[in-house]
């Protein structure tokens, strides 16, 4: 698994993050997946350290050879909460990815190439940016943030 926990805080104003998808890894692997999204940052040291979930709410895509779903979930009090989407969104190659993030609202929302994936409400104050990729193939970048 390679992890990017970002150093900024955001607390206050509108902000987006995009990312676009590099590549995906050929493996055969059950558990290739990516995590796209915001961790409450009193919790960064732990998801960095531990691997600790508490207080992320991401958007996830995850796929093998047979299989391919995705969903937004959220840990919090540690409890997750998850919605599937009613279709399959199948991410590809130089798709963009953006996270919008309204810190005055407290919520968050999630695109593919600008089609609405909904989002999440009751943001904690302070929040960090992460992606966790699974399934990583040696020496080749999976996403690049722009």
């Amino acid at each position: 698994m390679k992890q990017y926990v970002g150093n900024k805080i955001y607390s206050s104003g509108k902000h987006e993050i995009k990312i676009k998808i590099d590549q995906f890894p050929n493996s055969k692997n059950e558990s290739n997946r990516i995590r796209l999204g915001i961790i409450k940052t009193e919790n960064r040291e732990n998801l960095i350290k531990k691997r600790d979930w508490e207080g992320i709410y991401f958007f996830q895509t995850m796929w093998n050879e047979k299989k391919l779903k995705s969903r937004k979930r959220k840990w919090e009090n540690e409890k997750w909460t998850r919605e599937n989407y009613p279709k399959k969104i199948i991410l590809k190659k130089n798709d963009i990815f953006t996270i919008f993030l309204d810190m005055d609202q407290k919520k968050i929302s999630f695109k593919i190439n600008e089609k609405n994936l909904g989002g999440w409400e009751n943001l904690p104050q302070k929040v960090n940016f992460f992606a966790l990729l699974w399934g990583q193939e040696e020496g080749k970048n999976q996403i690049t943030i722009i």
